[in-house]
């Protein structure tokens, strides 16, 4: 599967609106807007990226949800025999199951997380870091350039701006779905990508991907305690939704999606220089499959020349 399929267009929208927030953060940070006008203008860059996007789809529907061989592609249970509808069920009821979980709330972990205040902060004051969140007065010191351009709370203020939900249920509920249903959209990429020809292997990968999230949701810093505890992070959005596509990317050669990954991860997660674990993924797998490029390549070269002397 070497072609964009939806599910990766739909990680590129995903991608794209943080790149909208990043920009309509920098813009309020660096012309020093206050918070309503950066959430006007991302709404505008949001508004016009949609339309795009759906007439892109609109245009290039038949090539987008057909196959190569113009066949039509068929329904996702069609032609599934009984164990692996039951498979899929399994892994459905998973889903919901942990979609439950993280509606009841009685699992979010705040530790040291500040963003509902910091988001809070945002809407009350109508400026971008002007007030600390933890005392309600200006900041004192300033804080770090480059943990202050990122730009998650400007995006979850936004939604809660243009929607007028409560910041507590946008960030700490309805955000964390969003991006577990993500996750998997991009697990089931990878698992696309490892087993092409084989429905069966790639519906044991995200059952087994679902049942990993749950053992993980156990203990800090797992994967599955990132996803199903405080999804709103951005370690949590790069490890669930970013490295997954990254690998399938790798696996199927196509490397500017991995450009965008790299530069989502920059806006959402502190580093020191904003390259981080996406680029030393797509780095670790470009050299991976290099090698065994080269390894295959020796194989039949030398299979040839045993059969050459014979």
């Amino acid at each position: 599967m070497k072609r964009v399929t939806f599910r990766d267009r739909f990680i590129i929208g995903e991608i794209a609106t943080i790149g909208l927030a990043e920009v309509s953060h920098l813009a309020a940070i660096f012309l020093k807007l206050s918070f309503t006008d950066c959430a006007l203008l991302f709404g505008v860059l949001w508004g016009i990226l949609a339309v795009a996007g759906i007439g892109y789809l609109l245009v290039r529907r038949k090539a987008i949800f057909t196959k190569r061989e113009d066949k039509p592609r068929p329904s996702a249970l069609k032609g599934l025999d009984a164990s692996m509808r039951l498979l899929f069920a399994i892994f459905a009821l998973m889903v919901v199951l942990q979609l439950i979980f993280m509606g009841m709330g009685n699992a979010i972990y705040r530790k040291g997380d500040i963003m509902a205040e910091t988001v809070e902060s945002f809407l009350v004051s109508d400026s971008i870091y002007q007030i600390n969140p933890m005392t309600g007065l200006p900041y004192g010191e300033g804080m770090p350039l480059r943990l202050k351009i990122l730009c998650l709370p400007v995006l979850y203020g936004s939604l809660c701006k243009w929607t007028g939900l409560p910041t507590a249920l946008m960030i700490q509920k309805i955000i964390p779905m969003i991006v577990l249903l993500s996750s998997y959209v991009s697990f089931s990429m990878l698992a696309k990508a490892l087993f092409p020809e084989d429905g069966r292997k790639r519906l044991w990968f995200l059952l087994l991907v679902s049942i990993l999230l749950w053992v993980g949701a156990y203990r800090y810093g797992m994967e599955g305690f990132n996803l199903l505890c405080c999804g709103w992070r951005g370690v949590a959005i790069r490890s669930g939704v970013l490295l997954p596509w990254v690998f399938s990317l790798c696996l199927r050669r196509r490397w500017f999606g991995i450009v965008l990954s790299v530069l989502a991860e920059a806006c959402i997660v502190w580093t020191f220089y904003g390259c981080g674990i996406c680029l030393a993924a797509a780095m670790g797998m470009a050299a991976i499959t290099g090698f065994a490029k080269r390894a295959k390549h020796r194989g039949a070269v030398g299979s040839r020349d045993k059969e050459d002397a014979k």
